[in-house]
């Protein structure tokens, strides 16, 4: 079996962990939904390329390389995954976070709706002196 030469511009383990993270995101993006990837315009390749200052060449011999030898790549990935599992934390405390202001948010709005009812319901109530209750009891008593 013939290994790949290691090539000139070896993208170095740690900036392939960063890479390869990035990639399965992409992939993720894709399988989630490709229509909205497709119709956004973005080229998501050609970012990564760019944002890691890469091409398409490089990354495929450096892959290539790195994959023929299954202790180096497994390594390599463990990191990918270790990566993605730190991030998968940081959504989830997000997540958790968005919901409990959202929760409060939700908690005083209704309450701010409450007070506003409240306050609607003891202004439409007219004060009624005791006076005025007892003329009325008199009234009523009267035509009776």
């Amino acid at each position: 079996m013939k290994y790949p030469n290691k090539p000139d511009n070896l993208i170095p383990e740690g900036k392939m962990v960063e890479v390869l993270t990035e990639v399965y995101l992409s992939n993720a993006v894709r399988s989630y939904n490709i229509r909205i990837v497709r119709d956004s315009g973005y080229k998501l390749d050609s970012m990564l390329y760019e944002k890691f200052s890469i091409d398409s060449l490089q990354f495929a011999k450096s892959h290539a390389y790195y994959s023929s030898d299954l202790e180096v790549y497994t390594a390599i990935f463990e990191k990918v995954k270790a990566k993605m599992e730190v991030m998968k934390v940081d959504a989830d405390t997000l997540k958790a976070r968005y919901i409990e202001r959202r929760r409060i948010t939700d908690s005083i709005r209704r309450d701010s709706l409450r007070a506003f009812e409240m306050d609607r319901l003891e202004d439409s109530i007219q004060v009624i002196s005791p006076e005025r209750i007892r003329a009325v009891q008199s009234e009523i008593d009267l035509e009776y």
